[in-house]
């Protein structure tokens, strides 16, 4: 897999990424509003070196998990998600970027790429994703790609330890590939 936008490649994860994945991945303000994390670096060594390698080799295929890299300079920046649910033709995306990246329109342009891949390479029906409901950024991205805030589901997410509270709420987003393919403003390179 090896998806190009104008500053990105969306491509599997390699154990070569361990200093750019951990870098991102042991720092709160990043994964924060993630499910996991901060990550020992032998947590991210394991995500690398068998998670990955594990959901790229199995059949059928039910995660895809793509390393955001800059073009110019190869350094891997974040990661977007597939968690494919075949029978129903859809899919649940995550995505995360490295703080020191953000406000740069990455994490638009990976999410870009990533829904050209499931919609037109995968032929999924739907697309959708859930996000804190206080995660103000990626509510923007999603809605600027052209997903949907589909309600909210109240106390659905678990609070880390230190929060205050035990649980939090939600919005749901979703995407159907007719509505994608109408989004006119989206434009990506094709596959190399």
């Amino acid at each position: 897999m090896n998806i190009q936008t104008k500053r990105l490649v969306l491509r599997e994860f390699q154990p070569e990424d361990f200093e750019d994945v951990h870098a991102y991945s042991c720092d709160y303000e990043t994964v924060k509003h993630m499910v996991y994390g901060p990550n020992t670096p032998e947590q991210t060594q394991e995500y690398l070196n068998v998670k990955c390698v594990e959901e790229c080799n199995a059949v059928p295929r039910m995660h895809y998990n793509m390393a955001i890299m800059l073009r110019e300079s190869g350094k891997v920046i974040g990661g977007v998600s597939l968690h494919m649910n075949w029978r129903r033709d859809d899919a649940i995306i995550g995505a995360i970027l490295n703080t020191h990246f953000t406000g740069s329109g990455y994490m638009t342009e990976a999410l870009t790429g990533a829904f050209e891949y499931a919609f037109c390479k995968l032929q999924l029906h739907r697309v959708h994703a859930v996000c804190d409901v206080n995660n103000k950024a990626i509510q923007h991205v999603m809605e600027k790609v052209g997903m949907r805030n589909e309600g909210t589901m109240v106390q659905r997410g678990k609070s880390r330890p230190e929060e205050s509270t035990p649980y939090f709420d939600q919005f749901g987003y979703g995407i159907l590939q007719e509505e994608w393919k109408q989004h006119e403003d989206i434009i990506i390179a094709p596959e190399a």
